[in-house]
């Protein structure tokens, strides 16, 4: 029996050496090794396998902006300390025999008006002119009268009141023709440099008429009022003020006890009143039994602090931060501070003015060129 079992392609039974003749006609076997048949494999078919490039989500998840650190905005903090009170007053007195008790009285209430700027930590110099500006009068120039010789009175001044009194008294006279306006601007011309020394750079100027008159010098008080701001230069218009005790309006007074006398009467200062109004000084009526509350009062109102302060660069102005001793000080018009581009500075306007010898602080970020 033969060892292993032979299917016949032909479907036919043979003889054993007949078998393996037909054995090629089987084709799953292949030749016999070793008497075993070993079959034939056909190679493996290999496909190509296509590759696609990689698929990239191109979307913004997250974005860097660089800028350009010369667009970036720099800063700048300007500081200032606010000084006492600096002020320079000028006092142009009516020279008129009627106001001869006027200026008594203005004379023996003078400690009122220096007693008030002292407490207000106030360094001051005061000089004292007259309205007469004919060839015999003061055109202007300080007066230095017997027996002080003194013709700038300030805060070491001796016995202020009596070197104010001896200034202020002026021989009998008849004049009626006063020129205060006129006296203010020969006294204060730089160009005629009539009172050297009196006009100090960074102090605030006062003017303070007194007259029972109306003023006659030529010209209008909106150009007075112009003149007297321009003394002091840009940036600084707010340093200065014009008052006066004068006649009231708009009839006129009588001083007391004068009603009687011939000529005695105030005419009604209608220019006078028109300069303190737009300089923003104090007008005061001559004809009050004292005067001690008018110089009380034009001492509180001197502008002998500084609301002014210069920036040093163009700022950007909705950066501007201001501060005051640290305080945050709000932008306002009354009572705040506002920015004038034409001076490039902040003014302190209405009732706020940083206090003597407070530390002021701007912030603000600077525009480029």
């Amino acid at each position: 029996m033969l060892p292993f079992r032979i299917v016949s392609c032909c479907r036919a039974t043979l003889a054993v050496p007949a078998l393996l003749a037909l054995l090629a006609c089987d084709h799953s076997a292949g030749p016999i090794i070793g008497g075993e048949v070993q079959p034939t494999v056909a190679p493996p078919r290999l496909a190509p396998v296509p590759i696609a490039p990689p698929l990239v989500d191109q979307s913004t998840v997250s974005r860097v902006v660089l800028r350009d650190p010369t667009s970036l905005a720099a800063t700048q903090v300007d500081e200032y300390k606010q000084a006492d009170g600096v002020v320079d007053i000028l006092w142009i007195v009516d020279t008129t025999g009627s106001m001869a008790n006027e200026r008594s009285s203005l004379a023996d209430n003078f400690d009122h008006f220096i007693d008030t700027l002292v407490r207000l930590r106030t360094r001051f110099q005061i000089g004292v002119t007259s309205t007469d500006m004919s060839s015999e009068g003061e055109r202007g120039a300080l007066r230095a009268e017997l027996p002080y010789h003194v013709k700038i009175i300030n805060n070491d001044t001796p016995n202020p009141r009596e070197v104010f009194r001896a200034n202020t008294t002026f021989p009998s006279s008849r004049k009626r023709w006063a020129q205060p306006l006129g006296a203010m601007v020969a006294a204060l011309d730089p160009s005629l440099n009539r009172n050297p020394g009196f006009i100090r750079s960074g102090a605030a100027l006062a003017v303070i008429v007194v007259s029972d008159g109306e003023d006659a010098t030529f010209g209008g008080t909106a150009y007075f009022a112009r003149w007297l701001r321009g003394v002091k230069g840009p940036g600084y218009e707010t340093l200065i003020s014009f008052s006066a005790i004068a006649g009231t309006i708009p009839d006129g007074c009588y001083p007391p006890g004068e009603e009687s006398f011939f000529g005695s009467k105030a005419d009604p200062a209608f220019r006078l009143a028109d300069m303190t109004r737009r300089t923003g000084g104090v007008f005061a009526s001559i004809c009050d039994p004292s005067f001690e509350d008018s110089l009380v009062r034009i001492a509180q109102a001197l502008n002998t602090l500084k609301r002014i302060f210069p920036l040093t660069l163009k700022p950007d102005p909705a950066t501007i931060y201001v501060t005051v001793d640290s305080s945050y000080v709000r932008q306002h018009p009354v009572n705040g501070w506002e920015y004038r581009k034409e001076t490039n500075s902040i003014a302190f306007a209405g009732d706020y003015v940083p206090p003597p010898g407070s530390f002021i602080q701007i912030f603000y970020a600077i525009l480029p060129p």
